[in-house]
């Protein structure tokens, strides 16, 4: 009882103190005190040092010291990935002998429109170049000799792109015997329309563009590769005829293409 009853006068004596030196601490009236700022600077020093040392914490900042560096590797090799993907692209489009390379300006596709991985295809890309770069609306856009699509809007910094598949994309074209008709996209697909019936069109062959340019030179060049007949529809009751396409351009995975500039 007598250890109680001593417990409570030596404990109102040291919350007393305590609070005269937080408040001495607070108004800056301490400054006496000041010599045993360096000793426990000291302390807290060797302190630290030591539980930084202690096994949990150094395996911990291993760790974190080694996520860093792995995503500071993984950085790199996207960076590196991206290089040679675009190093690869001028490689091939430089190797085409059609277009010119020349004629062509390099743009980076930053954005797809509406696509959704999985579930659509693009039938609209945004490019980094516009105004600035001399694009103008109407003017094709490549990969290789394929025809990827035409410019639709420009402005500044970026244009739009309408795919060859886009459903508000029609332009004249041939096949490799000299058939003509309308090549027209809609629902990610390609179909060669408005071919006469007494025309002869087969499976596998080539279609080309026909060739639209203004009198500035802006437009589609001609004997530019579309895409090659997958199938035929051909009703003797019809004036026309028409094909299924397939292009060869992996509209996906495409990262880098080129504006044809005349």
């Amino acid at each position: 009882m007598k250890r109680r009853e001593n417990f409570w006068p030596v404990f109102l004596v040291v919350a007393f103190l305590c609070v005269v030196i937080l408040a001495l601490s607070f108004s800056g009236n301490l400054k006496f005190l000041s010599f045993l700022e360096k000793p426990t600077v000291a302390i807290q020093s060797f302190s630290y040092n030591l539980f930084q040392k202690l096994p949990f914490i150094s395996e911990s900042a291993k760790i974190e010291k080694l996520e860093e560096t792995n995503l500071e590797l993984l950085s790199r090799v996207a960076a590196f990935e991206k290089l040679k993907r675009e190093n690869a692209a001028l490689s091939d489009q430089f190797q085409t002998l059609y277009p010119r390379s020349i004629q062509l300006l390099k743009a980076q596709v930053i954005g797809a429109p509406g696509f959704i991985p999985g579930v659509s295809v693009p039938n609209n890309f945004i490019i980094n170049k516009g105004l600035k770069d001399n694009l103008k609306v109407g003017s094709a856009v490549v990969v290789k000799d394929n025809l990827v699509g035409v410019i639709s809007q420009v402005s500044e910094n970026i244009a739009q792109v309408n795919l060859v598949n886009n459903s508000s994309l029609s332009l004249a074209a041939k096949t490799q015997n000299g058939a003509v008709g309308v090549v027209k996209g809609g629902g990610g697909s390609l179909t060669l329309d408005n071919v006469l019936l007494s025309e002869n069109i087969t499976e596998g062959e080539l279609v080309l563009t026909r060739g639209d340019m203004d009198n500035d030179g802006v437009g589609i060049p001609p004997d530019l590769v579309v895409g090659k007949i997958t199938s035929m529809k051909k009703n003797p009751s019809d004036l026309f005829q028409k094909a299924e396409i397939r292009s060869f351009v992996n509209f996906v995975n495409l990262s880098t293409v080129f504006v044809y500039l005349q």
